[in-house]
C-alpha cells in the first residue's frame, strides 16, 4: 500500500513508489522478460495511428525516465539519462537532437517536466551536493529554497509557472509557486506539504500533512485569490491530488491508514469516490481537459487493469491477448491513455481509445528496427506522439500524417 517517508532527499520517490504500490506491479504478473521482434514485418496490424519510432536521449544512455509530465506537442520532450555509473544526466530532446542540460555546479540533475516552449523544471545538484529546484529556458536557474538547504520542481505550466516543494528554515518542505520571478511558500496544514499539480489559470494541487505529519490531506491553492491552502478533505482517512485542469477539476487517491486505495474527483466543492473495477483499490493519475480521469484499478481476482473514468462510470482499458494486467500512466487532451499490458511473456507498450480499444503499440510501427521492443509508454502529448521506454533506450514515437 502507499508508504510515505519523507524524511529522504526526495520526496518524488515516495509519489512514484505510491504509484506502483498497489496490488498492480508488473513483476507480480511475470514481467520484464522481453522477446525482440526479427525484424520490419509486413506493416502496422490492428487499428489507430501507425508511427516513425525516433531513439532520444544522451549518448551512453543505460536507462531513461521521463515523466508524464515530460512530453510537449511537437515531438518536444524532457527526461532524465543514466549511464553506466547511475548518475543522472538531465536533458531536453527539442524534436531533433538532445541537448544536455548541465548541473548548477554539482555532478547530477534530474527533468520533470516541460511545456510547448521547451521550458522545463526539475532539480540539479548544486557545488554543495545538495538538489534545488531549476527552470530551464536555454539555460538552468536556481530557483532556490525557502529558508532552508534543497528545492525540488515537479511540474510547469504552458505559462512558465512552477510547483513542487523546498525546505523551510525551520526544517519543513513546503509546497512552493513560482510565478516566474519569486518561489512563494504556499504553507501547510501544519506539517509538511508537496505541490503534484498545476493548470494554466494559477491553481496548485497537491498534498499537505497536519501537525506532527500525522495526517495529510490534498489540497487546492489557487494564485488568483492566493491562500491559505483549502483542505479537500478526503472521503476515508488520507488523501493526496496529483492533477487539476483548467476547469478546476482535480484527481487524486485516498487511504485509510495502510488500508485499502481509492481514487476520487473533486470538482464543484465536492470530492467524489469514483470507485473501482470491482478489486478493493484504485488510483487515479491524471485528469484531461475535458474531465476524464486515467488510473489503475483492482479487480475482483485481484489482477489489474488501467481505467478511464467519464464522470459516470470507469471503464477498464483491458488487456492484451494472452495477458491479464494494465496499467495507465498518462492520457492527453483527446482521451488518448498510453501505459504498459502483459502479453502471456512481455510488458508491451500500449495505447486506448474509446474507438479502438487497447492497441500494442508494438504492432503500429512503420519499418522498426530489427529487435526492438517498445516495453511502456510513458507519456503522451496533446498532438498525439507518444514517449516509450524501449529494451534499447527511450524513444519518441512520431504519428505518421
Amino acid at each position: 500500500m502507499f508508504t510515505f517517508d519523507h524524511s529522504s532527499t526526495s520526496a518524488t520517490t515516495a509519489v512514484r513508489a505510491a504509484a506502483l504500490a498497489l496490488t498492480l506491479t508488473l513483476s507480480a504478473c511475470g514481467g520484464g522478460h522481453h522477446h525482440g521482434n526479427p525484424g520490419p514485418g509486413p506493416g502496422p496490424v490492428g487499428t489507430g495511428p501507425t508511427y516513425d519510432v525516433v531513439p532520444i536521449g544522451l549518448p551512453g544512455i543505460v536507462y531513461g525516465e521521463v515523466t508524464r509530465h515530460g512530453i510537449a506537442n511537437g515531438g518536444i520532450v524532457a527526461g532524465t539519462s543514466r549511464g553506466a555509473d547511475g548518475v543522472a544526466h538531465a536533458f531536453l530532446y527539442n524534436g531533433h537532437t538532445s541537448i544536455p542540460l548541465g548541473t548548477l555546479g554539482g555532478d547530477f540533475s534530474d527533468a520533470q517536466a516541460v511545456n510547448p516552449c521547451g521550458h522545463i523544471t526539475g532539480w540539479s545538484a548544486t557545488t554543495g551536493g545538495v538538489p534545488h529546484a531549476f527552470f530551464y529556458d536555454g539555460a538552468l536557474h536556481d530557483l532556490g529554497t525557502l529558508g532552508g538547504t534543497s528545492s525540488e520542481g515537479y511540474v510547469i505550466s504552458n505559462c512558465g509557472k512552477i510547483t513542487g516543494w523546498a525546505s523551510t528554515t525551520n526544517g519543513q518542505s513546503h509546497a512552493f509557486w513560482y510565478d516566474g520571478k519569486t518561489l512563494r511558500d504556499l504553507g501547510s496544514f501544519g506539517g509538511d506539504s508537496f505541490g503534484l499539480g498545476i493548470n494554466t489559470v494559477g491553481q496548485i494541487v497537491g498534498y499537505a500533512y497536519g501537525p506532527g505529519n500525522a495526517w495529510f490531506h490534498a489540497f487546492l491553492y489557487d494564485s488568483r485569490t492566493g491562500g491559505p491552502l483549502r483542505d479537500l478533505g478526503s472521503p476515508n482517512g488520507n488523501s493526496a491530488a496529483v492533477d487539476v485542469n483548467d476547469a478546476g477539476q482535480i484527481a487524486g487517491w485516498f487511504r485509510n491508514g495502510a488500508g485499502p486505495v481509492g481514487a476520487f474527483v473533486y470538482e464543484a466543492g465536492m470530492m467524489r469516490d469514483i470507485g473501482t473495477l470491482g478489486g478493493a483499490t484504485a488510483e487515479a493519475v491524471a485528469i484531461n481537459r475535458a474531465g476524464l480521469v486515467a488510473g489503475n484499478s483492482a479487480l475482483a481476482d485481484g489482477s489489474g487493469r488501467g481505467f478511464v473514468y467519464d464522470g459516470t462510470a470507469m471503464t477498464s482499458i483491458g488487456a492484451l491477448p494472452g495477458g491479464n494486467f494494465s496499467i495507465a500512466d498518462a492520457i492527453n487532451a483527446d482521451g488518448l491513455v498510453v501505459g504498459s499490458a502483459m502479453t502471456a511473456t512481455d510488458e508491451h507498450a500500449i495505447s486506448w481509445t474509446r474507438k479502438d480499444g487497447i492497441v500494442d503499440l508494438n504492432d503500429r510501427l512503420n519499418a522498426p528496427p530489427a529487435g526492438l521492443v517498445l516495453v511502456r509508454a510513458l507519456a503522451v502529448a496533446d498532438d498525439g506522439n507518444i514517449v516509450v521506454r524501449t529494451n534499447t533506450g527511450l524513444a519518441l514515437l512520431k504519428v505518421r500524417k
